[in-house]
């Protein structure tokens, strides 16, 4: 038995939440509360194998409180605006991020990938502010950071199609050729890049080019 706290200022959100975890193969007893005390109380008081928070403009979730209880995952939903914020609460060791907007199938595979101890960054995340807040050239520390020493990712195995846009990137494609090439979407191979990225642990090419190397 899993006891998970569900924690979101609308009530009828926290309804909704319990709906994602039903075709998971694990039985779970939930603890729900539309407050920061209350999310504090649980927290306190009970073994906590998984927290569901979803964050506002008013949340009083902050990186203090995602590091004092780092020991258990969490998962950050959010409205897009507060992208940057639910970033944040990754890189202080939160499990995951993402959107209230995102597919119920997508919201389904981050619950199990973070119940199964890895990371994860929705697909809207990636495709609209992922790649310009994570490799950013001034989050480069704060990002070798959190790979070297937060993400407890279990090795991911590229698909055919991101392994022949890899193989690509190392053989000094740029993106727009590389989409020329294979007549796709620029948008749709910077999509795979990022996902490339972050299943491999790297933050540039040359990196990317050892990881595959060995």
């Amino acid at each position: 038995m899993l006891h998970v706290i569900l924690y979101d200022s609308h009530p009828i959100i926290l309804t909704g939440l319990k709906e994602f975890f039903k075709n998971i193969e694990n039985e779970f007893t939930f603890f729900e509360t539309n407050t920061i005390s209350g999310l504090s109380k649980h927290l306190l008081h009970h073994k906590i194998d998984l927290v569901v928070a979803g964050i506002n403009e008013k949340t009083g979730i902050d990186t203090r409180m995602i590091q004092r209880h780092s020991a258990i995952p969490w998962v950050i939903m959010y409205n897009d605006n507060l992208y940057k914020k639910a970033l944040s609460l990754v890189l202080s060791g939160a499990g995951a991020c993402i959107s209230k907007g995102s597919s119920d199938l997508e919201t389904e595979t981050c619950l199990r990938e973070v119940l199964e101890s890895r990371r994860y960054i929705c697909r809207s995340t990636l495709e609209k502010f992922g790649y310009e807040f994570l490799f950013d050239p001034g989050n480069q520390a704060q990002i070798r950071n959190f790979l070297k020493y937060n993400l407890q990712r279990k090795p991911n195995k590229l698909s055919p199609r991101e392994q022949e846009v890899a193989n690509l990137l190392i053989s000094g494609m740029k993106t727009s050729e590389i989409a020329a090439a294979l007549s796709v979407r620029h948008s749709t191979i910077s999509t795979i890049k990022r996902t490339v990225m972050l299943k491999k642990n790297v933050i540039n090419i040359v990196e990317l080019a050892s990881v595959l190397s060995n």
